[in-house]
């Protein structure tokens, strides 16, 4: 996808605001799973209120501008949001199924992780038949995903660690948790520094207070607050375990290494499934039906206050102080000076663009003088 994407952008305009299109073209890709995850999750989910925010979290998640949105590399994140809805979506007809098959093999193949959600697509063929074409869909781009791995196999950096559990509980709790509560991750580090590891209280409220209203809201709700917060962190743990570099060993940071405290990519699939928790507690029970666990008052209440909270967390919480790419470089003026040195050397073939964010093993791209 990532590849097909930046191929149509190339296409679509002048090379000058080709960083422009793939941003655009990135977040239409992120509406798109917004909208699909609103329309999946219907014939599961009764509250609209649930269904709007699962449907936001993707756009509206805090830690995403930081490094994900508006980028190709990063959309198999969102792959993850997108795949246990298609899994449990019940097609109406073959021609629906055909689609979540097709989207589900597409979400696979797009990202390795989704063989996580193979239990779940089990669960759902064996609870209703006509969701087992999207279970079919699903493995057939996980056994694509596990054969690329045996002939390619996947590298590590140079500097991995070893991990310790503490670590993973730490990471998680900062990096999915906090990184709601608080989108500065300088805060974040400065707290530490002061109070310790009681920073670590605040998430952990957050989350105990979501699966206790969760469990009060029915079975559904209930269930699917606990299969969000487990997911949440089962997937920061395959992250943090297998890319466990030095500045993931939480516990044995120095003050000097959390003032450097910062967020990172692998926080944004976690932060999106406790949100999704939030979701599934500002539900409630189904409107008109009746409940034997709570008055009707309260059960309003209870979701007004979640629902309020959670519209606060991605509202407010949305626009970064700062992100990867705040320091540039700026993609449209490194064009007007390739262009410009290749015109003065009409011998030359290559110039370059630098890349942002920078410290990867690739600096700088170049650009073929014919194409500029």
């Amino acid at each position: 996808m990532p590849r097909a994407i930046a191929h149509v952008a190339l296409r679509l305009g002048p090379l000058d605001d080709y960083a422009v299109r793939v941003a655009w073209i990135s977040c239409l890709c992120v509406g798109i799973i917004s909208v699909a995850v609103y329309h999946l999750s219907s014939s599961l989910i009764p509250s609209r209120v649930t269904r709007i925010l699962l449907a936001a979290i993707p756009a509206l998640l805090p830690a995403a501008p930081f490094e994900v949105l508006g980028n190709t590399a990063n959309l198999h994140w969102y792959m993850l949001w997108l795949a246990p809805w298609l899994l449990l979506r019940r097609p109406h007809g073959w021609p629906a199924a055909v689609g979540l098959a097709v989207a589900a093999f597409v979400a696979a193949t797009t990202e390795i992780q989704t063989a996580a959600f193979l239990p779940v697509a089990v669960w759902a063929a064996v609870r209703d038949r006509r969701r087992i074409a999207a279970g079919i869909g699903l493995t057939a781009g996980v056994s694509l995903q596990f054969a690329t791995f045996v002939i390619f196999p996947r590298t590590t950096s140079p500097d991995v660690v070893p991990w310790d559990p503490w670590s993973v509980v730490i990471g998680w709790l900062l990096q999915g948790g906090m990184s709601l509560v608080q989108p500065s991750s300088v805060a974040v580090g400065a707290i530490w520094n002061f109070f310790g590891g009681w920073v670590l209280v605040v998430p952990a409220l957050v989350v105990v207070t979501v699966l206790a209203v969760a469990w009060r809201a029915g079975r559904e709700y209930r269930w699917g607050a606990l299969g969000c917060v487990v997911a949440s962190g089962v997937f920061w743990a395959a992250a943090q375990i297998l890319n466990n570099r030095a500045f993931l060993n939480f516990s044995l940071l120095t003050s000097e290494e959390w003032s450097r405290f910062g967020y990172v990519r692998y926080a944004v699939v976690p932060g999106m499934f406790l949100l999704g928790a939030a979701a599934f507690a500002a539900g409630g029970a189904a409107p008109g039906r009746p409940s034997s666990e709570d008055a009707v008052g309260t059960r309003a209440l209870r979701s007004a206050a979640v629902t309020g909270a959670a519209a606060v967390v991605m509202l407010a919480h949305y626009f970064p102080t700062y992100s990867a790419r705040s320091d540039g470089p700026v993609w449209s003026s490194q064009i007007a000076v390739a262009r410009a040195l290749c015109e003065a050397e009409p011998g030359r073939e290559f110039a370059s663009a630098l890349v942002a964010p920078a410290g990867w093993d690739l600096e700088e791209v170049p650009l073929p003088c014919f194409r500029l």
